[in-house]
């Protein structure tokens, strides 16, 4: 009875490493990463890993992953499906929630993902034949990735072949989204090659606008002519670290500065690296670094799966900003800048000088017109009129009883009047053009006028709607006939 009673206990005490095994698809090493970064639940981190490293998930589908830690959370991205997971750890079981509804994906390979206060962002990418510019945000309501509404794109994505880094100070009141290069195809779709517009960008999330900021210095861009190594790419508030051949340099976006660490603090992180990578006799290692805070970690995994990995705390006191170097130029010659609208807008700037010469010879004609007699024009208003039907009538009489009060007719009322309110919003607009077209193009061909009788303006609080009125220049004509 006893030996069964020990059976039991023992049973209990080794149910949650087998639970493990069984529940989920994580690999040791994975378990050793994800735990990790959940022993800590205030700091927080963003690394991307190769799919190697794939979390029990099909790493067909993908080609990396973003890990995205906020505080006690931890959020793993497959770049190129759109998919998130969470990670939760139930009695010592680590598992990975879907926690999205995404059906298509494809187009967000080598984006990037960040966190600002509780919101998950994404910013680039690149499938389906496209580089992708926008912002979009993932939705607690809906569970998928909704787009932020934005004044223009930049597209750009972050692989190990290009140069453009994104930085985002998470903590900021006013967060700025800071990016060095945009890519475009010059020659699509007869080919793929990109080519970079070497700018520095920020993306301002109270305003929802982009701006260019200036041409990145020729200095800075020199240092990205070798091979860059984008597994040490590290984000500490507005601070961003990287390095390149073991040089380790420092990014401040907000200042506009760039620098070389001192030569003590590049020496201690290069001996660090040195000394916990280069007893790789397999040459199959896989190396990533990524930090929690200020605390950056040196990881590996090797090829048994054994996950290993050192920590130091990243100094930033080893920083000089009277040593500094602009990351971006913006003092541009006013004369080259000229120049350079002249040569990228010149189809559009020629259409532009015939359109306002256009304008002019078309004015010159109206003005040179005869006037029509007043009883001719009153003979005109009147055919027009009685060429309208009952529901146009009720239209043009409720668009001049609005104008009387100094209002415009609003869509809502004017969808009462011809009778789709219950229809569709693509019926509705439809319906709404449909007529005023019609009226319009009665209005020109009896009266002989050249401006249409109804315009329309946006509504002054909400700009996404139109509101219509009388053209002021026939108001007058218009009450003669309705009031006969």
């Amino acid at each position: 009875m006893k030996k069964f009673i020990v059976i039991l206990l023992l049973a209990s005490l080794m149910q949650p490493l087998f639970a493990q095994k069984e529940i989920n698809l994580l690999k040791k090493h994975e378990i050793s990463l994800l735990k990790l970064l959940l022993a800590d639940s205030v700091q927080n981190a963003n690394f991307t890993v190769n799919n190697i490293v794939n979390f029990g998930l099909d790493n067909q589908l993908f080609a990396s992953s973003n890990v995205i830690k906020k505080g006690k959370e931890v959020f793993i991205q497959p770049l190129g499906t759109g998919r998130l997971y969470q990670v939760t750890n139930q009695k010592e079981v680590l598992q990975l929630i879907r926690v999205d509804n995404t059906i298509h994906s494809g187009v967000n390979f080598y984006a990037q993902n960040f966190m600002i206060k509780d919101t998950l962002f994404q910013y680039g990418g690149i499938g389906f034949w496209q580089i992708r510019g926008i912002v979009s945000y993932f939705s607690n309501n809906t569970h998928q990735w909704e787009l932020v509404q934005s004044n223009r794109v930049v597209p750009s994505f972050f692989d190990d072949y290009k140069d453009a880094i994104v930085h985002v100070n998470e903590k900021d009141p006013n967060p700025k989204m800071y990016v060095t290069n945009s890519y475009y195809y010059p020659d699509y779709p007869r080919t793929f090659q990109s080519e970079s517009i070497d700018s520095c960008y920020v993306f301002d999330f109270n305003h929802r606008e982009w701006s260019t900021l200036g041409k990145l210095n020729p200095k800075f861009k020199s240092i990205f002519k070798t091979k860059y190594n984008r597994s040490f790419e590290l984000h500490l508030n507005n601070y961003c670290v990287f390095q390149n051949q073991l040089e380790f340099y420092w990014l401040n976006f907000e200042k506009n500065q760039y620098g070389q660490f001192s030569a003590k603090e590049s020496e201690r992180l290069r001996q660090i690296w040195l000394s916990f990578y280069n007893n790789d006799q397999s040459k199959q290692q896989i190396q990533f670094q990524f930090n929690i805070g200020n605390e950056l970690y040196y990881a590996k995994i090797n090829p048994g799966g054994d996950f290993e990995w050192v920590k130091t705390n990243m100094n930033l006191t080893e920083i000089n900003p009277k040593q500094a170097d602009p990351i971006y130029l913006n003092n541009i010659n006013f004369v080259d800048t000229i120049v350079s609208l002249l040569s990228k807008y010149k189809t559009l700037l020629l259409l532009i000088v015939i359109a306002i010469f256009s304008f002019i010879a078309i004015r010159t004609r109206l003005f040179k017109r005869k006037k029509i007699p007043k009883e001719l024009t009153t003979i005109l208003y009147q055919n027009f009129y009685n060429s309208l039907s009952i529901v146009e009538k009720e239209l043009i009489e409720a668009l001049y009883q609005h104008n009387l009060k100094g209002e415009e007719l609003t869509t809502k009322s004017i969808n009462k009047i011809i009778g789709v309110q219950q229809k569709d919003t693509l019926t509705q607009n439809k319906s709404r053009s449909d007529h005023f077209i019609k009226i319009n193009q009665k209005f020109k061909m009896t009266t002989q006028n050249i401006d249409p009788l109804i315009v329309k303006n946006r509504d002054k609080s909400d700009k996404r709607q139109y509101n219509y009125d009388l053209n002021h220049l026939y108001v007058l004509e218009v009450e003669k006939v309705i009031k006969k």
